[in-house]
């Protein structure tokens, strides 16, 4: 199929971008970081993506402030590196928009400590358009009622701000506006704006926030000035602090598709250029940010009709990563404009690449949320961030673009690297691109290690892709692959070679609970691979990442899953990203996946499991019993030893964030 589409102009407001490319603004990603001072880091990310023909960047999110510290009174940072890095991206002929938010209101990020913040300090950050709106992480938290001296203050700050983003040469603007649950979001929704002044009520007072917003930048900037708003045409709310899945017949507690027309409609009117589009909100993330267990383009058919209720451009985000997908959206009409992030974050040269017909050498996307945006939530722990944000699990050079610069091996060397998984595969890739002589040992038949598990469910494609590309990049290589070649430690001598790198994974943990080496038992792996067939009723021990994506396959499948957890909530895993985690939450509520929380296994029986929780001893019945208990490294060689390397999970079981960046750091360093 012909891309061509893709690769034709688009005129937003009086601003032509050169193709259907739109990168959407990420958490991390701005130009301005949170201590106010402009982010050194953006400038290599946004050249590289602008070298590589994204036609607009939007970067993450910058507040215009508020109480008594405004982003307009910032000059010195706009009229220096700012207007610098601007003429440095038109220099290729890319476009930029800066995106202004208002606030998160309800969806404000709840952190350790805020309880003993002095109250003045609290009540003017935990706003929100009605008092006694929930927190999102926390609903204990209550928020007070912004006042319309604020709004008209924040109204203001807009337009200045953005007189100051087209004096430094910023293409346009982007309010952070009418999507994903923000602060302007809850005060279009009819169950978050309970206000009885001009900016409650009907649909028009409650977007008047907005629609201020947009006047006062066209007031200050021109009618010519793009103003995009990012908007999400349902909220996919069943109520507060749930979602709705795709498909699930639910009544909407938030902006509805009924309602949705009129709502864009009114902020064409009041000036808006370009509708930049997805579903959902804090209550429902993984519509605004699609984990795996998504479909591909899952926000295409709401897009799609909202454009049929307004003349401007729309664009629409959301794993909207497939070439043919989204040529036949752009080429039929359905919308204007593919709004991509994660995998512009994966692989920054994505546009080139479907230009010139190169996709099988696309890194592809996972949606695994493990970079980019790895802000957990669980019982314990209602907002946990890990330090990453707009980063990249597969590609640990994303806002890391000078440091990870590929350079050739002073002095070529002959590496052996010992175990063929994503760990090996991507240390042998990184070497031979280095000048290396390369040798990958795998003692199985096939590359991919436990990621080949990983990969096996129907929701897994994107992974099984990833596997693809490995493959096709050692091959393009011409790394010398040895299948079927297991190397022990008393066999290292015979390889001959300067330096050995050791990525042989890890192994199941086994428990010491009678029952678990019966007939009826399988390893978490074992259940992927499909090595044994289970019967109608599961039960799985285990309720992290695994068990539970395993519980979701085996519904999926009409099976009845169970699952048994020792800790007191699923999926407490320190660095998932809350997107992934909710929807799987959903996915237990929508197939009534019986979960046994604060339980330990006891025995394991050829009828079932015996279990203790804090209401005492029961049996579950099953037919089989699937261990999801996690892992422990595979220690079989000494890291010690002179000339040897241990990375990823050989060396301390974590994620592919983990493993990847192990890699990086070995493959740059021989």
């Amino acid at each position: 199929m012909s891309r061509d589409a893709l690769f034709t102009p688009l005129k937003i407001g009086g601003v032509t971008i050169k193709n259907r490319i739109i990168l959407t603004a990420m958490g991390g990603t701005g130009i301005i970081g949170h201590d106010g001072k402009f982010a050194p880091r953006a400038r290599a990310y946004y050249l590289t993506r602008a070298k590589a023909n994204v036609g607009l960047m939007i970067p993450g999110v910058t507040a215009v402030g508020g109480h008594g510290s405004w982003l307009y009174e910032q000059e010195d940072i706009f009229m220096g590196p700012i207007k610098s890095l601007m003429d440095e991206i038109h220099a290729y002929g890319s476009k930029l928009f800066m995106q202004l938010g208002a606030g998160f209101g309800r969806s404000m990020m709840v952190f350790p400590g805020m309880d003993k913040m002095p109250e003045e300090i609290v009540r003017k950050t935990m706003v929100a358009p009605s008092e006694g709106l929930p927190n999102v992480w926390d609903p204990n938290v209550k928020h007070r009622a912004l006042t319309v001296e604020e709004i008209h203050e924040i109204v203001d700050a807009y337009g200045k701000t953005a007189a100051l983003c087209k004096k430094a040469g910023i293409d346009g603007v982007e309010i952070h506006a009418v999507h994903e649950g923000y602060l302007l979001d809850q005060f279009a929704m009819a169950n978050m704006n309970n206000r009885t002044d001009e900016y409650g009520g009907s649909l028009e007072n409650r977007l008047r926030f907005a629609t201020e917003i947009i006047r006062s930048i066209k007031a200050a900037c021109g009618e010519d000035y793009p103003v995009s708003v990012r908007y999400s045409v349902a909220s996919k709310i069943r109520k507060f602090n749930e979602g709705a899945l795709p498909g699930e017949n639910y009544v909407e507690f938030g902006r509805s598709m009924e309602e949705s027309p009129s709502a864009a409609r009114i902020l064409e009117a009041a000036g808006a250029d370009l509708l930049n589009a997805d579903n959902g909100s804090y209550d429902s993330w993984y519509w605004a940010h699609p984990p795996v267990y998504m479909p591909m383009a899952c926000n295409l058919p709401e897009v799609t009709y909202i454009k049929n209720f307004v003349n401007i451009p729309v664009c629409c985000a959301g794993r909207m990563h497939d070439p043919d997908q989204i040529t036949a959206a752009i080429e039929s009409g359905q919308i204007d404009a593919v709004g991509v992030a994660r995998q512009l974050l994966c692989d920054p040269e994505w546009v080139d690449k479907l230009r010139e017909g190169r996709e099988d050498d696309v890194r592809p996307c996972i949606s695994c949320h493990n970079g980019c945006f790895a802000v957990s939530h669980y019982k314990g722990n209602p907002c946990g961030f890990t330090g990453s944000m707009g980063e990249c699990a597969l590609n640990p050079a994303t806002l890391h673009e000078e440091e990870w610069v590929l350079k050739p091996a002073e002095t070529p060397k002959k590496v052996a690297v010992i175990g063929g998984g994503i760990g090996g595969m991507e240390t042998a890739r990184l070497l031979k691109m280095r000048g290396h002589n390369v040798t990958l040992y795998e003692k199985s038949g096939e590359l991919g290690g436990v990621f080949i598990a990983a990969a096996a469910p129907s929701f897994k494609e994107q992974d099984k892709k990833l596997l693809a590309w490995y493959k096709k990049q050692l091959a393009d290589l011409n790394v010398d692959i040895r299948l079927n070649t297991e190397i022990t430690p008393d066999k290292l001598a015979e390889l001959g070679a300067d330096e050995v790198i050791v990525a042989t994974g890890c192994t199941a943990r086994k428990l010491p609970v009678p029952g678990c080496d019966g007939e009826n038992v399988l390893e978490a792996v074992d259940y992927l691979l499909e090595k044994k067939p289970v019967g109608e009723k599961v039960v799985i021990i285990g309720g992290g990442l695994t068990g539970c994506e395993i519980a979701y396959d085996l519904a999926l499948k009409g099976k009845t899953p169970v699952i048994v957890e020792m800790q007191d909530d699923v999926l407490k895993v320190p660095g998932l990203s809350a997107a992934n985690s909710n929807m799987l939450r959903d996915i237990i509520r929508y197939y009534s996946i019986e979960v046994h929380l604060s339980t330990v296994l006891k025995e394991i029986t050829p009828e079932g499991v015996r279990v203790a929780g804090e209401d005492g001893e029961k049996f579950i019945p099953a037919d089989n019993v699937v261990l999801s208990v996690g892992y422990v490294p595979e220690m079989k060689f000494d890291a010690a030893a002179e000339g040897v390397t241990v990375i990823g999970d050989a060396a301390g079981v974590g994620n592919l964030l983990s493993v990847v960046r192990s890699a990086y750091k070995v493959a740059y360093a021989i």
